[in-house]
């Protein structure tokens, strides 16, 4: 059995992991002056009153009404109480005052703000009242990673069935022949001050438009950027007869990490130079762990608005698009058209300071073994995490390096399928792609038919195992009888040439 790997867990952008609970108005006071939300057990709040105060707040809590609610604030607005501190942006105390200043005669309006003022905690320990993250949060997103890289491995693009049926078909297993069950991940706890802050997230386009976002803002509890906390994980090897057909691995399992994560950085990062919102994870990562990654550092993103990218596997997405209201929604395999930003205010001006939720870094505290030469480079020239390899890179990576690349130009081809897009699929196949593309249904493809045979006849570039794959595909889509019955009648060759074409290819 490997020894229990022991990781701490770096915070590097706002973390909200969603617990259900919200804050309560007679738990917290908003401390203007300090910029603080403090929160404090209301038993002991009580207990500190004087009689006539204690008799007037619990009069206000026994009304029970909507309108009772905006009291409550008023009474404990800027109370000296001692308790737990929790940062607050400048926007908060606005919109808190705001609220404050609701009349109680109007109960409709005084729903409509206290619903959008609600403040949703991060996963909390109820002993400590300090944030955690719970370890199923972070095995969920390894899960995807390491999911994300048997795809790659086996060539499964497109995949039509259930999201279970996949994990099923990748892993070999399921329940308890999953080889993920032998993954055991800790909660992680903190290490040291622990600070969090109240900001708004804020939906945004990817792409500039003229028209804004849908969805209201919401208001988090985020983990700040600089936390540490710290866990183990522990890849236990299965038992005999335990019917595991592909066991884990510590070092493909991290590897995959790094890949999956490092590619979701990169892509993320680009949308937020895009729309002028701030780099700061790509920045936070090239200061702190600059020629760490891929070697005791290793990214990875947990929680709310992490990114319907990092929670699917890539090429196999189906992500639901929400239209206009009385519109069907739209399902795509490239992604959302949207992304949640972390924001000091509920309606920024701009996207500066703008940044995304969820980033993590994994470091190896303790790493038991010998780590491939291989390693992650942080290039600042262009603000981006990229991979560099060492000569002696071992043939594994190289080869996962391949199927990728192969991976993207079939995903482009799928896209925009049209006979110039094929010719340049056919130039990018190798050799070595023909056990891959011999497991593909290219005929599956909305608007591939028959008529991009003539492109393969005249491909003189497309390695010949790769031809007779494609032939094959190609002749089994004619019918010959049909072919020379045309010939006959209408004197139409096409098909028939096609399949004496396809036929040659194969014998040669």
């Amino acid at each position: 059995m490997e020894k229990p790997l022991k990781i701490r867990l770096h915070i590097i952008s706002p973390v909200n992991i969603g617990c259900d609970d919200v804050y309560e108005p007679t738990s917290f006071v908003v401390d203007e002056g300090k910029k603080k939300l403090v929160t404090f057990d209301p038993l002991d709040f009580i207990k500190s009153l004087s009689t006539q105060e204690r008799e007037r707040f619990v009069s206000i809590c026994m009304q029970g009404t909507i309108g009772s609610i905006i009291d409550i604030y008023k009474f404990l607005s800027n109370r000296d109480v001692v308790g737990k501190e929790v940062d607050i942006p400048n926007d908060f105390i606005k919109h808190f005052n705001k609220v404050k200043a609701l009349t109680t005669r109007n109960e409709r309006m005084i729903k409509q703000e206290l619903n959008k003022f609600s403040i949703q905690r991060t996963a909390y320990s109820v002993n400590t009242d300090l944030p955690y993250v719970p370890g199923s949060s972070l095995k969920g997103a390894l899960r995807t990673a390491y999911l994300n890289k048997l795809a790659l491995d086996k060539g499964i693009v497109n995949f039509k069935g259930k999201v279970k049926d996949l994990e099923f078909k990748l892993l070999g297993g399921k329940f308890d022949t999953d080889p993920f069950r032998m993954v055991k991940v800790s909660d992680f706890m903190p290490v040291g001050n622990v600070k969090t802050k109240i900001v708004y997230a804020v939906n945004k386009k990817k792409k500039p438009s003229k028209f804004p976002a849908r969805g209201p803002f919401q208001i988090l509890e985020t983990i700040r950027e600089g936390t540490i906390f710290e866990g183990f994980i522990n890849i236990r090897q299965s038992e005999k007869g335990a019917g595991i057909r592909t066991p884990m691995v510590t070092k493909e399992f991290l590897r995959s990490v790094s890949n999956f994560f490092v590619s979701a950085i990169n892509k993320e990062n680009g949308i937020i130079k895009g729309i002028n919102a701030s780099p700061s994870v790509v920045k936070y990562i090239n200061k702190n762990f600059e020629g760490q990654l891929g070697k005791t550092v290793f990214p990875v993103r947990v929680g709310r608005h992490s990114g319907a990218d990092a929670v699917t596997i890539e090429g196999n997405r189906h992500i639901k698009i929400m239209q206009a209201k009385g519109s069907p929604p739209k399902f795509s395999r490239e992604g959302a058209t949207t992304i949640w930003l972390a924001s000091e205010t509920s309606k920024p001006t701009s996207n500066n300071g703008l940044t995304p939720f969820g980033w993590a870094v994994l470091e190896l505290v303790e790493n038991n073994f010998i780590w491939p030469a291989q390693q992650y480079k942080t290039a600042k020239r262009d603000e981006k995490v990229v991979v560099n390899k060492s000569k002696n890179v071992d043939a594994e990576d190289k080869k996962e390096e391949e199927v990728t690349k192969i991976i993207k130009d079939f995903e482009k081809f799928r896209l925009s399928p049209s006979p110039e897009s094929f010719v340049k699929f056919l130039e990018a196949l190798k050799e070595t792609d023909a056990d891959w593309l011999g497991r593909q249904d290219l005929f599956q493809i909305k608007g591939f038919n028959i008529g991009f045979a003539d492109k393969l006849f005249a491909s003189d570039i497309t390695h010949l195992n790769i031809k007779k794959i494609l032939a094959r595909q190609f002749l089994e889509k004619i019918d010959y009888k049909k072919a020379k019955k045309r010939t006959k009648k209408k004197g139409n060759r096409t098909n028939l040439e096609r399949y004496e074409k396809l036929k040659l290819i194969i014998e040669s």
